[in-house]
């Protein structure tokens, strides 16, 4: 019998089995009436423009777009991924939730939200009547259940990442409604939106049959469906009309998008972070936006001549933690040196962040020594109790020396078995490749012989070669408490979970795990800024990467263009870009 039969046949055997529970999801709709779209327009869309699309320019064409898939996503690639999906909840620009496909959110301590003796929970979901996906299909609460099947299949490397570790089971209680079953009290229950912690619907009409194959075409077929690409279907304020390998994608509005359909008609994306190409087009009117890393170096220079034009404007936003990892898995670390916690102290002593920062973000850059910036939701965290690591030659060369190091006739550091070389890899963007530079020469004379890799744009979205380098990896991720589920053990990418994990140096803490896991399970937000406290004092004593900086990524945007604005990290810059208006 069938996966899709057997499902339905389960579904009416729960309905049956949960009717008084459906008696009180109908007396509490019956009472409620369905809240206003978030931000909805009747203002007239335009017309005059419908053959004109906004040209935003980001950094590296995307593996995919899906919020949750199965391969990298991409570099920073935030408004790509906004314009295409929808999730339960939209994060707006102070960091509030406010219902996307759901009508409403559940409320702690009520009827929607249930927190049991035994710490599990109970969550009731009710979406927006008549949702649709961008092929005009029906968006049922039948399609949560099959994302839940689906992100909870083990084999497909995500079943052990949250939510869905800690969710028991989802129940469907008719087209408009579904439960969700907690495990262990999740803090995040009520969003179900968090970036890297989505749990978005999948099209089950699109993809059950492949899942139900999966058993003989194996994971990857799965995985690496032509659905994950050019062929997505989302829900999102734009669909994909066309997406050229390699150029651009073309999307054009959604109408049946929940919060009203966007004002501007189309959107391309074109991939590249050239920055004389990107100021080009941008100086031309051929390009109107550059952001998700496109624009680097450039941005100072465009702020300077727009001032003067009025033709634009730039801005920054701080919505990712810069830092070195180090390769801390014995069996790849090379040279073995770098397991030594006294060395990567060294080392980090050694980076003068000054000198990056005037070198290549003309004094801009906004210093860090944890993933949590003091902007973010867990900035009270921070306090004195945390390790920081300033710039210091006298400090690094007292820590090598206890490491068992001196420095030879060419100063640099040798021990037992000869010079200590080490790589330090990033990718190929423009900020980047010059910060490894200046790095370099930094910590060369301080001693470390640096040898120094670019990766290509290809192999920046490639799991295993972002998880495999020899000693130490600079690149951007998320910060905030993203950052520090991405720490976690479940997190080190590794073949069994198709190299999908943030915990990309494989740094082994139990009791950060033991802590991440109370932080992700209680509900008391004063007790969860304590807990954070405590993984940055772990993070900070073993050090498993080096904080460099808070990237604050520049957004350019052409006169014509209202909309963007700055936002809190744990937003999206297009989290509104239905109401984005281009003239």
């Amino acid at each position: 019998m069938g996966r899709g039969i057997l499902w339905v046949l389960r579904d009416r055997v729960r309905w049956h089995a949960s009717r008084a529970f459906v008696l009180l999801v109908t007396a509490l709709v019956g009472c409620t009436t369905t809240p206003a779209s978030v931000g909805q327009s009747t203002a007239p869309r335009d017309t005059g423009q419908a053959d004109r699309p906004l040209v935003i320019l980001v950094g590296v064409e995307p593996a995919t777009v899906a919020t949750r898939g199965f391969v990298q996503k991409g570099a920073g690639l935030h408004v790509a991924l906004r314009i295409f999906n929808a999730l339960p909840t939209l994060i707006d620009a102070r960091g509030q939730p406010q219902p996307e496909l759901l009508a409403s959110i559940p409320a702690l301590h009520t009827d929607t939200w249930q927190v049991f003796p035994d710490g599990t929970m109970r969550t009731l979901y009710t979406l927006r009547p008549n949702l649709t996906w961008h092929d005009g299909e029906p968006l049922t609460a039948n399609d949560f259940e099959f994302a839940w099947h689906v992100y909870s299949t083990p084999e497909l490397g995500l079943a052990s990442q949250p939510p869905m570790s800690s969710i028991t089971d989802l129940e469907v209680l008719d087209r408009e409604h579904f439960v969700i079953n907690w495990s262990v009290p999740y803090p995040d229950a009520n969003t179900l939106s968090l970036y890297n912690r989505e749990f978005p619907p999948l099209p089950q009409h699109i993809l059950a049959g492949a899942f139900d194959q999966m058993a003989s075409t194996g994971r990857d077929a799965f995985a690496t469906n032509s659905f994950w690409g050019p062929e997505y279907i989302g829900a999102g304020p734009y669909r994909m009309q066309q997406w050229q390998q390699g150029g651009s994608i073309d999307a054009i509005r959604f109408e049946g998008y929940p919060l009203g359909a966007p004002k501007i008609a189309r959107i391309q994306l074109r991939f590249g972070n050239d920055q004389n190409v990107v100021m080009a087009t941008l100086l031309s009117g051929e390009a109107h936006v550059a952001t998700d890393s496109s624009i680097a170096q450039a941005a100072e220079t465009l702020r300077a001549q727009w001032a003067q034009t009025n033709d634009g404007a730039v801005f920054r936003w701080p919505n990712a933690w810069h830092a070195t990892a180090f390769q801390l898995r014995p069996d790849l670390a090379n040279p073995n040196a770098i397991l030594d916690v006294r060395v990567r102290k060294a080392i980090a002593h050694a980076i003068d962040k000054q000198a990056i920062n005037e070198a290549v973000y003309a004094g801009q850059a906004i210093f860090a020594d944890t993933p949590i910036w003091e902007g973010s939701a867990w900035g009270e965290a921070l306090d004195d109790s945390i390790t920081t690591y300033p710039y210091d030659p006298r400090t690094t060369e007292a820590l090598m020396s206890q490491a068992g190091f001196v420095k030879g006739s060419d100063r640099f550091y040798q021990g037992a078995d000869g010079r200590l070389s080490l790589e330090l890899v990033t990718n190929q963007n423009p900020d980047f490749v010059r910060e490894i530079l200046v790095m370099a020469d930094g910590l060369g004379r301080a001693g470390f012989d640096i040898q120094q890799k670019v990766l290509p744009s290809a192999q920046s979205r490639d799991g295993q070669v972002r998880a495999t380098f020899p000693s130490m990896f600079t690149s951007n991720t998320n910060l905030g408490d993203s950052a520090l589920n991405y720490l976690a053990i479940s997190q080190i990418p590794s073949q069994a979970n198709r190299w999908v994990g943030g915990n990309r140096g494989g740094w082994v803490s139990p009791e950060f795990d033991r802590i991440l896991s109370s932080f992700n399970t209680t509900l008391d937000r004063g007790e969860r800024v304590d807990l954070v406290r405590q993984m940055l004092r772990i993070y900070s004593d073993d050090l498993p990467l080096v904080s460099l900086f808070f990237s604050a990524q520049p957004f350019a945007y052409v006169r014509g263009l209202t909309g963007p604005a700055i936002a809190v990290p744990e937003s999206n810059l297009a989290w509104n870009v239905y109401e984005w208006e281009f003239r």
